[in-house]
């Protein structure tokens, strides 16, 4: 029996044709045998946690007051189309002219319409909000030229990350001891004054926690690019407008991770504005979660009603993250995790000025955590450890903390599992083709889905079920809200050119232990940058805990909450336990920054 004739050269076996070959090569696409539909079934579950009560409060707010519904979805549909003439035909024609005024034209009317349906009350609190995204929209535009100008000083990050692994309602209590005792200074006793004050206090409060991971993961972008010779030479052969329009497409992929973080979170501002500002004075400073809120908890007033105030606001930030997404495929993307250690970048020494310019920068950053550490231990009668010793004795916060420590850890695994499948598919599929982009579309969607368009209806099936007060609400609302972005960075850990010897390793054919393996050496970064965002943004949440919750399930931000009712009586205790809540937080960002959450948010994502 004869066997084909075959050789091998440097590793590569040829065997050869024993017969006459026709025919141009047809090209296959990857097996995909890891990753079954039944993998994809935990990650659909929790898909749907989100969808169903979205819809059903979509229907809800039509049947209530279907004007709102109608003014959203033409203002969105025209913003979509507008943007999409301009990206692709631009104003080369007459024609297109008249389209891009027209479709501006009913954007503006739609949102008119809009404003008008609502109530007075309503409409304030989403012009608060919309001020909140528009100052977002300067933070970064700030942050960017910050991290141009100290790319090469190392030492800068250290203070600026840490606000943003504090919770939002540890801030609030740090701005409010602040403002206060800054009022008690003026001497102003006069209500207006305290109402401004007030006012600006959840602004300043965001920009603190936000600045900081702006800017450092802008900064590391910057670095990355400039690590590139192709892409550093791309961008020093050009000047003035050219050279900012070509750092920006350099930079779009994490400019948009940033936006999406930084726009989500001004968009659902809550935790900061309830325990920072004083109760009297929340009717001027309420922002469009704060709203909702108010009308959910409202017993007299119905749960449609609220539904209508949660339409504008998920249309908002659906928008907003679709127009940030699109055209980031066509620009270079930043290097994999060794672009940031390959080629070493020089690191300059600080000058004394540099040192003055450091200590302040550390001294305003860490100024509300002073705030903090003083007003637990220095009270009206002087130094006194009251508040400590009472919190280390508290055998109910103990509880709430290690509640919500549970909650986190396996709300966190839930996610990790359930989006590595999902991403593992989603990065075989071509990233140009219509099933990639519309996948991306909606995750995007999805990830920036606001809390009140589903924790309606599912407060209410929660109660109907009996499961309030337990834990598994919790974690299964937790891991749905986290798991698009989760999807989505994986994703781009795990792409690879088609062809390529990574693309074949990854979704090529191989055995579930071995894909794993692969799997993990390759996106190991990004793994641990989702898992480190879930567990801190489980940690710190306030909202999500508030609404289904009970006293079986607490976490540690309600006990705080319910303490600053009597803000003044309790300000110790409230200073005291906002500081142990931020220890573990801000010590995991700080030792998890440069190994892993920099190379996995900056990697490339939505590519």
């Amino acid at each position: 029996m004869s066997t084909t004739p075959d050789f091998e050269i440097n590793g590569l076996r040829v065997e050869l044709a024993t017969r006459p070959m026709r025919g141009a090569p047809v090209p296959g696409g990857h097996p995909r045998r890891w990753v079954s539909w039944t993998w994809l079934i935990p990650a659909v579950a929790l898909a749907a946690l989100l969808l169903v009560p979205s819809a059903i409060t979509v229907v809800q707010s039509v049947r209530t007051q279907p004007e709102v519904p109608l003014w959203c979805a033409v203002g969105a549909a025209a913003f979509v189309s507008l943007v999409s003439v301009t990206r692709r035909r631009g104003m080369a024609t007459r024609a297109d002219a008249l389209a891009t005024i027209a479709l501006g034209v009913l954007t503006a009317v739609a949102l008119l319409l809009l404003a008008d349906a609502l109530t007075p009350a309503g409409a304030r609190a989403y012009a608060y909000t919309l001020g909140m995204v528009v100052l977002a929209v300067l933070l970064l535009a700030v942050a960017l030229w910050i991290a141009w100008i100290t790319r090469d000083r190392w030492w800068l990050w250290l203070p600026l990350i840490a606000p943003c692994a504090v919770a939002a309602l540890v801030s609030g209590v740090a701005f409010r001891l602040m403002f206060q005792r800054l009022a008690d200074w003026l001497e102003s006793g006069e209500v207006s004054a305290h109402r401004y004050l007030f006012f600006a206090l959840p602004f300043v409060a965001f920009v603190w926690t936000w600045f900081g991971f702006a800017a450092a993961l802008l900064r590391d972008g910057i670095r990355a690019v400039e690590a590139d010779p192709v892409r550093a030479g791309y961008l020093r052969r050009a000047r003035g407008v050219t050279w900012l329009r070509r750092l920006l497409e350099q930079l779009r992929p994490v400019i948009l991770v940033v936006g999406l973080v930084v726009g989500v979170a001004a968009a659902r501002v809550f935790d900061v504005i309830l325990i920072g500002v004083p109760w009297t004075l929340q009717d001027r400073a309420a922002s469009a979660t704060v709203h909702w809120w108010l009308l959910a908890s409202d017993h007299d007033a119905a749960s449609n009603e609220a539904a209508v105030y949660a339409l504008p606001l998920a249309a908002l930030v659906g928008v907003v993250a679709w127009w940030l997404q699109t055209d980031v495929s066509k620009h270079r993307t930043a290097p994999s995790s060794d672009g940031f250690s390959s080629p070493r970048q020089i690191r300059r020494r600080p000058g004394f000025l540099g040192c003055c310019g450091g200590l302040l920068v550390f001294a305003v950053f860490w100024a509300p955590i002073v705030t903090l550490v003083v007003a637990a231990v220095y009270g009206p009668y002087g130094f006194q450890l009251d508040a400590i010793k009472s919190l280390v004795s508290d055998q109910v916060l103990g509880q709430a903390m290690l509640t919500t420590a549970w909650v986190a850890a396996l709300a966190t695994l839930l996610v990790v599992t359930a989006a590595v499948p999902v991403a593992h598919r989603l990065a075989a599929v071509a990233s140009d083709g219509w099933f990639a982009r519309i996948a991306v579309v909606f995750l995007v969607v999805l990830a920036v889905l606001p809390v009140q368009s589903y924790l309606g209806p599912l407060d209410a099936v929660i109660d109907d079920w009996g499961l309030s007060g337990t834990r598994v609400p919790l974690i299964l609302v937790h891991a749905a809200a986290g798991l698009p972005i989760a999807i989505l960075i994986l994703r781009a850990a795990l792409l690879a050119p088609p062809g390529s010897a990574a693309a074949d390793a990854l979704h090529g054919l191989a055995s579930h232990s071995t894909t794993a393996r692969r799997v993990l050496d390759t996106a190991w970064p990004a793994l641990g940058a989702v898992a480190v965002l879930e567990l801190i943004q489980v940690w710190n949440d306030f909202c999500v805990g508030l609404m289904i919750s009970g006293a079986g399930g607490s976490p540690w931000s309600l006990l705080l909450w319910g303490e600053a009712r009597q803000f003044e009586e309790n300000a110790a205790r409230l200073a005291a336990g906002s500081l142990v809540s931020a220890v573990g937080p801000v010590l995991l960002m700080m030792i998890t920054w440069r190994r892993w959450l920099v190379p996995g948010l900056t990697g490339g994502v939505l590519r």
